[in-house]
């Protein structure tokens, strides 16, 4: 048996066994590859060094394996090599003094590179320890990388733009990552809730970092084409001078900024140094990224901040890691919860809304007898009609059902001064649903769809980026119908309703979806504020999520090539306790390694291995197969460009065959039917299959099965493997109907940070009038309403007097209803009994008082600016605060004020502070 670790193979000569052999088979490419090689005259071997402490051994003479020179020919870097069986670490000291007898000779620290052939590690001294990396930096990369040592400024000193991203949460962010950088740390995670400004924030941190030179070329990275464009045209807005460039169509134009798209850099990587980059910015970083694009984030050497408005508990374990956030915590953390209490978002109201088939289904014989006559008429067999209320939209289409989701929504929605709805997105099923909701508005209401009051905005569209703006930038259209391309990362900020037309299941994208309509918004034309927005949701998802606070489990599959690989490995095994032929599976698993991409940084250190597989395959045993299937299979998902039809059809032959060896016969008919299925839905008008006519016709009949073996088998995979590209899609068309259908549950709900109640506007109606009644007779209630003063001991029995049952009213729920977060009980009763008290702007007093702070004091550090938001919030809850205050809980488990800030900072503060309660009195 070969061993699958370090060794040798059968005739000794495969893997590179000594530092000679490692280098001229390994290394050596390694370096040419990445443009260093003595023809450039960029390289030089073997370089002659006299190191400044002397050993008995050598004395001090050592000789640097390779030494790399920029275009002055000045040594730019070292690297130190090991032959493939030793740890690359173990050079580091060896490659230390002979980078400090360079620096002692030129002046210049040159970079270190640690290999053994597999592994890179890669050591910029002054700034960071070692670190592994997928190749050698070319020459361009470490003249850029030595520029950034030479002339970067420390990023403490260096302020922020303001005018870019100034609200204290933004610049508590940047600070955070700032000083981690400083800090030798290079991934980063913001968790930020949707509207709080991700993008600016992250520009702003761009504009601090270049103008620094930190970084000189960035990548943001998003996962669809309009989250690119719109994250384009913000640093187009806010770094005009900067070169920015859409890398898109496997082309790479020249720029200092990069925009993509993940499926777009997965064809553009390889081609790429890894020190291309000195800055990967990637938007919405959720599990799929780990699972799907990790490989270009681990392809590049650069600093890498990760973005997204995902609550941290639904942040998955292996995303943390990837941004080196190991214990769970991110970067930096601002929430929704925490955006809506700072008046940064605002909250949302819930109508939940069903019509009577969502609720009932729709079975035939239980229709009243007029709608099973119309189901008659329209064609349609009573019988075939028997459906739950989740299968609408899936297996059965009523169009009734759609006309009254329309109808609520033009009811129940929030409007303007014309009557007409404020900007709205409904999230439809599928296009075909967007198509049938359109043709309700366009029956239901053809007045205002002559006008563009609703529109589909979705991937079939043709031009759907100019609708999209058109959505965003005009009066009309007002309903954006979409399916998936508005769900996440869409900026409107005129948004006031949602509608949920359709079922979720995935906490995450939920509360991206919720996110569309968060950000504040003023209408210039009416100078109406919005102070939250609705919520119609059709599916009760507010209700799963309660019941199913996880969503549904995220249980992760086996990615097709993974899982082919493996069923070769089970069959190879069958095969040899069988006393099979081998060949055609040991040479299909050998293919399937070949492809693995060489300088992947996670396929490197595999490399012995998989030359010891390719020149000569083990015999099965336990240790083998185990490292086969858990060590080398995951790293199949690293190929690129695979068919995934192609892939599903070898694993159905491929299991297809395990059935055969097993003599399962319940497992191949399903296989059976599943292989002549795809068979069926090749297309004879194309040539290539035409030409296989004959053989597809066999396929297809009896006797192929009844006579069934392995080589048939395998020929039945090769020959119609490369054909499955052009096999037609199913199209499972679901039952049509139209009966009427009508909204028959309705409950309105208030979620948020203070719970959930009655409907705002009733609410606040209902206290009202009980409040005003009970001034009649309430002695407290008379004073405020006066306008005298009142003790702390009157206004506690008040509370107590108001917070009954029915409608239990408190200082937050008064607070929720009359949309005032900072307004005391006191102030929002003399609000209530005394109609010319207006409720106290406070929050924007204490909000603008801190701002300047904030800008007379511009090298304030993160947790200097984290502190000030504490003072913030407590100020607004409690007026004035003392200098004890300061030291004290909540207030002092953000930090200690004296280690923060200088005495003299600290009584600036309380000033601040004291001005403020002075202004309110």
């Amino acid at each position: 048996m070969i061993p699958l670790n370090k060794g040798t193979s059968q005739n000794g000569r495969d893997v590179p066994q000594t530092e000679t052999e490692t280098r001229a088979r390994r290394i050596d490419v390694d370096l040419a590859r990445a443009g260093w090689s003595a023809p450039r005259r960029n390289l030089l071997e073997e370089v002659l060094l006299r190191t400044a402490e002397p050993t008995p051994e050598y004395g001090d003479v050592r000789f640097a394996d390779y030494v790399l020179l920029d275009v002055s020919r000045n040594p730019i870097a070292v690297v130190e090599a090991k032959r493939s069986a030793r740890d690359e670490l173990a050079g580091k000291h060896q490659a230390a003094e002979y980078a400090d007898a360079i620096r002692a000779k030129t002046g210049t620290d040159p970079f270190i590179y640690l290999t053994n052939g597999r592994d890179i590690q890669f050591w910029d001294r002054d700034r960071y320890p070692p670190r592994r990396v997928a190749d050698f930096h070319s020459p361009e990369d470490l003249e850029r990388l030595l520029h950034q040592r030479r002339y970067a400024q420390p990023l403490d000193g260096v302020t922020i733009d303001s005018r870019i991203a100034g609200r204290d949460y933004q610049v508590e962010a940047i600070r955070r990552v700032a000083e981690g950088i400083q800090a030798a740390k290079r991934r980063f995670l913001l968790v930020m809730a949707t509207g709080t400004g991700k993008t600016r924030t992250t520009i702003a941190l761009v504009d601090l970092l270049l103008r620094a030179k930190r970084v000189q070329r960035v990548l943001f990275l998003a996962d669809r084409r309009e989250l690119v464009r719109q994250a384009m045209t913000e640093f187009k807005n806010h770094l005009p001078n900067e070169s920015l460039a859409r890398i898109e169509n496997g082309e790479t134009p020249s720029a200092r900024i990069h925009f993509a798209t993940y499926p777009s850099m997965m064809q553009v990587y390889e081609r790429l140094s890894v020190g291309h980059y000195d800055l990967i910015i990637a938007d919405e970083s959720h599990r799929s990224i780990y699972q799907r694009y990790k490989v270009p984030l681990d392809h590049f050497d650069a600093l890498v901040l990760g973005l997204t408005a995902t609550p941290t508990d639904y942040i998955d374990h292996d995303t943390f890691q990837l941004f080196s956030c190991d214990d769970g915590v991110p970067t930096y953390l601002y929430s929704y919860e925490q955006a809506v209490a700072d008046g940064n978002l605002v909250n949302y109201r819930v109508l939940d809304a069903q019509t009577q088939f969502q609720i009932q289904g729709i079975q035939g014989d239980s229709l009243p007898e007029p709608l099973q006559q119309m189901a008659r008429d329209q064609g349609v067999d009573l019988e075939e009609l028997d459906f739950e209320g989740t299968d609408l939209e899936r297996s059965v289409v009523n169009q009734g059902t759609n006309d009254a989701i329309v109808r609520e929504f033009m009811t129940r929605c929030r409007k303007d001064a014309q009557g007409l709805p404020h900007k709205t997105i409904v999230f439809a099923v599928s296009h075909a649903h967007a198509k049938r909701l359109y043709e309700s508005f366009n029956r239901l209401y053809p007045e205002l769809q002559r006008q563009g009051l609703a529109e589909i905005i979705d991937s079939h569209m043709e031009r759907a980026d100019t609708l999209l703006d058109d959505f965003k930038f005009k009066s009309m259209p007002r309903v954006a119908i979409s399916v998936d391309m508005l769900d996440t990362g869409v900026d409107v900020p005129a948004i006031q309703n949602l509608v949920f037309a359709k079922p979720v299941f995935s906490r995450v994208k939920f509360w991206q979806m919720i996110g569309r309509g968060t950000r504040l918004h003023t209408d210039l034309r009416t100078g109406e504020t919005k102070r939250d927005f609705l919520i119609l949701d059709h599916w009760k998802n507010f209700a799963y999520f309660q019941l199913n606070p996880e969503g549904e489990i995220d249980r992760p599959s086996e990615p097709l090539p993974v899982r082919l690989f493996r069923d070769r490995l089970t069959r190879w095994q069958l095969e040899v306790a069988q006393a099979r032929q081998t060949d055609t599976t040991v040479r299909r698993l050998q293919a399937m390694l070949a492809a693995l991409p060489r300088q992947s940084i996670d396929v490197r250190p595999h490399g012995d291995v998989l030359d010891q597989l390719a020149q000569a395959w083990p015999a099965p045993s336990e240790p083998t197969v185990e490292r086969l299937s858990h060590t080398l299979a995951p790293l199949l998902r690293l190929v690129p460009g695979q068919s995934l039809d192609e892939l599903q059809w070898r694993s159905w032959c491929e299991r297809a065959a395990l059935a055969l060896l097993r003599g399962d016969a319940e497992q191949a008919e399903r296989l059976q039917a599943s292989i002549q299925d795809a068979l069926r839905r090749l297309p004879e008008s194309i040539p290539e299959i035409r030409a296989q006519r004959d053989a597809l016709a066999f396929a297809l009949s009896p006797g192929f099965w009844q006579h069934l073996d392995l080589p048939r088998l395998d020929d039945l995979q090769e020959r119609f493997a490369p054909l499955m590209r052009f096999k037609v899609r199913e199209s499972n068309q679901p039952i049509e109907i139209n009966l009427p259908d009508r909204i028959t549950q309705r409950h309105w709900i208030i979620y948020g940070p203070t719970g959930e109640g009655a409907f705002a506007e009733s609410y606040r109606e209902q206290v009202e009038a009980w409040v005003r009644r009970l001034a009649d007779d309430h002695p407290v209630l008379a004073k405020l309403k006066r306008g005298e003063s009142v003790s702390d001991a009157e206004l506690d029995a008040v509370a107590a007097t108001i917070n009954q049952a029915d409608l239990f009213v408190t200082a937050d729920t008064l607070r929720q209803a009359f949309d005032a977060p900072q307004a005391s009980l006191l102030e929002l009763l003399r609000h209530i009994l005394r109609q010319d008290a207006r409720l106290p702007d406070r929050e924007a007093r204490v909000q603008q008082a801190f701002d300047a702070f904030i800008a007379a004091h511009p090298r304030l550090r993160a947790n200097q600016l984290a502190f000030l938001r504490a003072v913030k919030a407590a100020v607004l809850r409690h007026g004035r605060i003392s200098r004890a205050a300061l030291s004290q809980p909540p207030l002092a488990h953000v930090g200690k004020v004296e280690a923060l800030f200088a005495p003299q900072d600290i009584d600036e503060l309380l000033a601040l502070t004291e001005k403020i309660d002075e202004h309110a009195a």
